[in-house]
């Protein structure tokens, strides 16, 4: 080896600690009585020393015996062990080659793993006459064998080790992103609350994130568009926190961020906002640029909280408020949260229970021209009658309806009910143009597969003319859905039902988008 080379790159094979290759280098030197042993291992065509006894600096041992060096790579690359005397052999000395030119003796031998590959040599000198005897020829072969079971012991150990590494990584971090999981963040949440107690003085804050809007990027550009905006978010939110803070995908579009040993509550709001900025840069996905937002909810430590799950409800609770009160902003909770939480999960609790009981009622509003101020039509109008609350207004359960879908077998009865009631009033009170009903079709039962076929059974059921059918239709069902949307209204008058445009002017219809309906009538929003 000439010149002060830098070790090889780590392999498997160094995963012995320095103290193996010693004692290897020393059991070689006592074996074979010889003052020198030198333990290497190869590096592409270098022999990098890993022990020596008996030469010291470890970087320029093969310096001071060259011929030992020549030996070594002869063995490396015939895959034989090498033995050269320089005393005349004795009675129990082994047949070995002459002796060297500078009177040294030398015993090398290969470490060979399993696959035959020599990775390595174990050379022991001698100055002193010495001819190799057979018991030290074999003894340095098995010191060789031995080791060679020993490396690959111990490399089955740490690929075994690194194997597990990685596997509980996995199972820690989100596939998509790299970020920690629901799982990780959970234990170092559960380990800052304990440390708050112990602390008081110890702050820390939760923010709750989700992309708003996140759906229309999965609907617009694909899913792999999706996950690409993902990757884009979670490195911007890397890159407004803290090394010490802790910024975990959960689930879906669903981010958290754990502020650790804040100063300050308020330092929770301003980290919203860098977050709010970072995000509002465009992102490149696919040659689209895509600009996105986040609802966030924050909970701080002044909240006492018994679990990781119940601090993470909380933020949740304030992240659905910030979504409520117009996206792209952050809530605080505060308790009043909680006590809304729980009144609103009674109230779906009792609509589920009003659906299969059928605890509903219609008003009818009547319609009246304006030309002769008679009345020419009723709007059906949902009212549910509460047990204990009396009669609830539609604005404080259809929200809720909706979301849950509970919408659909509600308003499947109220077009079933209204249609009974026309007919029966059509029959008592016969007239030239029948009265009409209006009924209201919410998004989620515009977008009902047998939408068509509900319409059908209900006319026939009831048998209500189609013609006194007037389905209003909001602008949120019909403006996502394009041609589907035209394809379905052009059905629903095919049966002879009227169409209405409901809240015209709520959403961002232009007049000439408004060209294109097969629709009758438009109902101005105040």
């Amino acid at each position: 080896m000439t010149g002060d080379l830098p070790m090889r790159p780590a392999t498997p094979y160094d995963a012995l600690p320095e103290e193996s290759f010693d004692r290897i280098a020393r059991l070689a030197a006592g074996s074979l009585r010889s003052p020198v042993a030198i333990v290497s291992l190869l590096d592409d065509d270098r022999h990098v020393v890993k022990s020596s006894v008996g030469l010291t600096g470890r970087s320029r041992v093969w310096r001071k015996v060259p011929v030992a060096l020549r030996y070594a790579r002869q063995v490396v690359s015939t895959g034989r062990p090498v033995f050269v005397g320089n005393a005349s052999p004795g009675r129990n000395a082994a047949d070995t080659e002459a002796h060297t030119p500078d009177g040294v003796a030398y015993a090398i031998v290969p470490i060979t793993v399993a696959d035959g590959v020599v990775i390595g040599t174990i050379c022991v000198i001698d100055t002193a006459p010495h001819a190799w005897t057979h018991s030290e020829i074999n003894c340095l072969l098995d010191i060789a064998s031995v080791f060679v079971n020993e490396l690959e012991l111990r490399s089955d150990l740490t690929v075994k080790r690194e194997t597990q590494e990685h596997l509980l990584y996995n199972t820690l971090h989100d596939s998509l992103t790299g970020l920690p999981n629901r799982s990780l963040f959970t234990e170092r949440l559960r380990h800052a609350m304990r440390r708050a107690v112990r602390h008081p003085d110890d702050l820390f804050a939760v923010l709750f994130l989700d992309l708003d809007r996140f759906k229309d990027v999965n609907d617009n550009l694909g899913h792999f568009a999706g996950d690409e905006l993902l990757r884009a978010v979670a490195r911007r939110l890397e890159a407004c926190i803290r090394p010490e803070d802790t910024v975990a995908r959960l689930s879906g579009d669903e981010f958290a961020i754990l502020l650790e040993s804040i100063t300050d509550m308020s330092d929770a709001g301003r980290v919203a906002e860098r977050i709010e900025e970072a995000l509002s840069f465009p992102i490149n996905l696919g040659g689209a640029e895509v600009t996105t937002s986040a609802s966030m909810g924050i909970v701080t430590s002044s909240m006492s909280h018994d679990q990781p799950e119940q601090l993470l409800r909380s933020a949740d609770m304030a992240m659905y408020r910030a979504k409520a009160a117009g996206r792209a902003r952050y809530e605080m909770f505060d308790r009043s949260m909680h006590a809304d939480a729980l009144e609103r999960l009674q109230l779906e609790t009792d609509l589920r229970r009003a659906v299969e009981l059928n605890e509903f009622i219609l008003h009818y509003q009547p319609v009246v021209s304006l030309r002769t101020g008679t009345v020419t039509g009723f709007e059906a109008l949902v009212r549910w009658e509460h047990p204990q609350r009396g009669l609830i207004q539609p604005a404080d359960f259809i929200p809720v309806a909706e979301e849950t879908g509970l919408i659909v077998p509600i308003g499947r009865w109220v077009l079933g009910e209204a249609l009974r009631q026309i007919s029966e009033w059509q029959q008592l009170h016969p007239r030239e143009e029948p009265l009409s009903i209006g009924v209201n079709l919410s998004v989620k039962q515009f977008s009902q597969p047998d939408l068509i076929d509900q319409i059908t059974r209900a006319l026939e059921t009831t048998g209500a003319q189609a013609t006194s059918l007037k389905l209003e239709i909001t602008e949120a069902a019909i403006i996502d859905k394009g041609q589907a949307a035209i394809a379905i209204l052009k059905r629903i008058r095919e049966l002879g039902v009227q169409v209405y445009l409901d809240d015209f002017g709520t959403g961002y219809s232009s007049l000439s988008y408004l060209h294109g309906l097969p629709i009758d009538a438009l109902k101005i929003d105040r």
